[in-house]
């Protein structure tokens, strides 16, 4: 069966304000198979994050390939790049980006409004989703009356919605107490291994990073063996 992402030799440069060029990633190998949970940890500065927003097409490699469902990103028009995470990636981000704004339930329910989904359906997997997490009596709540582990369960829920066959997550407990943390990531490698996606996730926690199926090593942009 084909990987879900695939990195083939990428590189990511980035140059400074004064013209220097930065390596980020030089020559990063891997792939993510169906229902595989990987980690990928690494000093700060050592190009976790890159790694991850190349694998969700959110930016472009400076060197090697990136492959989504056996897709080359690079070879896709802006548009469809988009539309494939949109149909396939969820994302799972430190600091929550929730909209202050909407109800718990309508956060999580975000992704199905952008894509046009029917509505009922929508609505009946949002509730499954935050039943599932202890929040089923918050669904019509301000997300600012939430503590922070419950806003990173609903950020969860919307990443989850869709059924994604990729789940990013970069570093999902960093914003939290240790409690929180690992509550959260009990309910993310659950509900992942549960609906069948793949993951790969950020982290600095060594405890953390033992619970994947594998680890990812970066030490200054490159993957040690």
């Amino acid at each position: 069966m084909d990987a879900v992402v695939t990195f083939r030799q990428v590189g990511r440069d980035y140059r400074t304000a004064g013209g220097a060029v930065l390596r980020a990633l030089r020559e990063v190998s891997g792939e993510v198979p169906p229902g595989r949970i990987v980690a990928i940890t690494g000093r700060s500065g050592s190009g976790k994050s890159t790694l991850l927003h190349l694998a969700a097409g959110i930016d472009a490699p400076t060197s090697g390939e990136v492959f989504l469902l056996g897709r080359s990103l690079a070879a896709l028009p802006d548009r469809e790049r988009t539309r494939l995470r949109r149909d396939h990636v969820g994302l799972v981000f430190q600091f929550f980006h929730l909209l202050p704004h909407l109800s718990v339930e309508e956060n999580v329910l975000v992704p199905a409004l952008v894509a046009g989904d029917p509505l009922p359906v929508a609505a009946a997997r949002a509730r499954e989703l935050l039943a599932r997490v202890g929040l089923a009596g918050r669904a019509r709540d301000a997300v600012q009356k939430l503590s922070g582990g419950e806003m990173q369960r609903v950020a969860l829920c919307r990443a989850l919605l869709r059924r994604p066959r990729l789940l990013l997550a970069d570093e999902p407990t960093g914003n939290l107490d240790e409690e929180s943390g690992e509550a959260v990531m009990d309910l993310l490698l659950g509900l992942a291994r549960g609906e069948g996606s793949a993951v790969l996730f950020v982290t600095h926690s060594r405890e953390l990073a033992a619970r994947a199926d594998e680890a990812w090593t970066l030490h200054s942009g490159v993957r040690e063996p």
